[in-house]
């Protein structure tokens, strides 16, 4: 694992490119090949901690439980940031002592093909890390129903895990793992520091061309700061340069394919029936591709469909609000619950808020993508099942035995 961590660092400018090659990610930036290695490298050590417990509890035994590995473990990568999912969950579930079949999207396969390669050349046994590439409703359908997997985890879209855990229920019963869509708010109030606000959910929404499940897609601002902090988010968006993203210079590439880009689309008409569009929303003529740039609604009802479902572009909505109580309620008003976020400089009012919302990860004074390298990962509702994490996700990949044993 640490020998892979290596090859994966000395090959960082070749994943790079291939990502951008197979689903128009950016170069610039491009962070997945070190976050993945440092997933490596803290793994490659961890099994030692997959440790069972005693206990003289019980008169005349000495009990204990067992981990052990599941076995076969299916794994299932999104497109966006498929080398990063790909040593996330491959890493522990090894690390485990399990073997693992993964499986990467139709849509991005080239890094996967790569990272093949260098598993070979780092020597791991022939059938402890076997990739697939292939779709979902076949080789993913494959595997959601195999008799010999025990355990399958899962990054993508609710639609497509609650395709899977049917098939998972419906085969062997397995565990499932996933984490699944969102539909993260971001909460402003007036006491916020505006522009850092502004400058970090306008790279939240754009950032990976708003490709993102944790991206800000709803903006509530109070409606006595709400029209500073609509200038300044515009503003931080005037950066934005669209183009090949193999270009150095290039910060905002393509849609992942004609797919994606339609459906994108497609919200963004329903956005201009239903709100009010304040930027973007256009045709590109003079950008050969799926581009769409960045967009901007405001004034959209709570129930319209924008609102409520996963656009996975850079579509962001901006509404306002005058109460606490208002907001939250607009705030968990979606079945999603990843990621949400709150500015303020009322401490008090901001751990209101963090124990109100109904999301996995809650950011005070900060939004996604950030994160922290020791703590769980995951969603409320129907933004996952389970927590992945350096703590975490090797207890997902182990089973726990009981064992009794009589003293006589």
């Amino acid at each position: 694992m640490t020998k892979l961590a290596s090859l994966i660092l000395e090959s960082e400018n070749e994943l790079a490119h291939l990502e951008a090659l197979s689903m128009g990610r950016p170069i610039l930036g491009y962070w997945d090949a070190k976050a993945a290695a440092k997933k490596l490298q803290y793994f490659a050590s961890c099994g030692w901690n997959g440790q069972g417990q005693t206990s003289l509890h019980t008169p005349g035994f000495i009990n204990m439980t067992l981990r052990q590995p599941f076995g076969v473990v299916a794994v299932i990568i999104p497109w966006n940031v498929p080398v990063y999912f790909f040593v996330n969950k491959v890493a522990p579930a090894i690390a485990a002592g399990n073997t693992v079949v993964i499986k990467s999207s139709e849509k991005a396969p080239l890094t996967s093909a790569k990272l093949a390669q260098l598993i070979q050349r780092a020597n791991f046994p022939p059938g402890v890390i076997n990739v697939l590439s292939g779709h979902g409703d076949i080789s993913g359908t494959t595997l959601a129903h195999h008799m010999d997997v025990r355990l399958i985890t899962f990054t993508g879209s609710g639609r497509t895990g609650r395709l899977i855990q049917q098939a998972a229920a419906k085969s062997n019963l397995k565990n499932v793992v996933f984490e699944l869509g969102g539909k993260s708010p971001t909460v402003i109030f007036a006491d916020a520091d505006l522009e850092r606000a502004a400058k970090e959910s306008a790279y939240s929404i754009q950032w990976n061309s708003g490709q993102v499940c944790m991206a800000n897609s709803r903006i509530y601002v109070h409606k006595s700061v709400a029209e500073r902090f609509i200038s300044l988010f515009k503003k931080n968006l005037e950066y934005v340069r669209m183009g090949d993203p193999t270009n150095p210079d290039v910060n905002h590439g393509p849609q992942a394919d004609e797919v994606q880009f339609k459906t994108v689309k497609r919200y963004i008409e329903m956005g201009k029936r239903d709100g009010k569009l304040i930027l973007g929303g256009e045709e590109l003529p003079e950008h050969k591709g799926y581009f769409v740039p960045p967009t901007i609604f405001t004034d959209t009802p709570e129930d319209a469909q924008i609102m409520k479902e996963e656009v996975f572009g850079p579509v962001v909505n901006i509404n306002v609000f005058e109460s606490e109580s208002e907001v939250i309620q607009k705030v968990n008003a979606t079945e999603f619950g990843l990621y949400a976020a709150v500015y303020t400089r009322d401490m008090s009012r901001a751990m209101r808020f963090a124990t109100s919302m109904e999301a996995g990860t809650v950011g005070i004074n900060c939004t996604s993508p950030t994160g922290a390298f020791d703590l769980p990962f995951g969603g409320y509702k129907a933004s996952g099942i389970g927590r992945e994490g350096i703590h975490h996700s090797l207890d997902n990949y182990l089973e726990t035995k009981t064992v009794l044993l009589k003293v006589d």
